[in-house]
């Protein structure tokens, strides 16, 4: 099991046999422009995506669990054992307030990522990534 899985299916629960896939290309870039940073924890964070899998959630927003190949690539320094990483608030077509997306991370690798939309309508007509408006970093060492 890749590091990630472990959280993520203690995050599905529901007993149901986990599929694994390589990131959507909208997942890929969501994170790229979460972690565009230049800290070392981003560029860390940012050298995991290529080596990550993505498994959708039961949630009916785009929210996916995360798996990190652990083999390929470095865990990142966290001070926390498990914390939010990345964010972004989330703007409708209409340029209106529509929610904040989040990365988790454990143990120095991403283990998901978390669309709250608080009109429950996901991005549409939008793409995932144009979705995004302002980033911030939720962790100090990510700034």
């Amino acid at each position: 099991m890749a590091v990630g899985e472990d959280a993520a299916a203690g995050a599905a629960g529901d007993g149901d046999e986990d599929v694994w896939e390589p990131l959507s290309e909208e997942v890929r870039r969501v994170l790229e422009l979460l972690f565009d940073g230049d800290s070392e924890a981003q560029r860390g964070f940012r050298a995991q995506i290529p080596h990550t899998r993505m498994n959708k959630s039961d949630c009916p927003c785009p929210c996916v669990y995360l798996s990190v190949d652990g083999d390929a690539v470095a865990a990142v320094p966290m001070e926390q054992s498990v914390d939010s990483v990345a964010g972004a608030s989330l703007f409708n077509a209409e340029g209106g307030y529509d929610g904040e997306v989040t990365v988790l991370a454990g143990r120095g690798v991403m283990f998901d990522l978390q669309f709250c939309d608080w009109e429950d309508r996901g991005p549409a007509p939008l793409r995932l990534w144009e979705w995004l408006g302002p980033r911030h970093s939720m962790d100090p060492a990510l700034r």
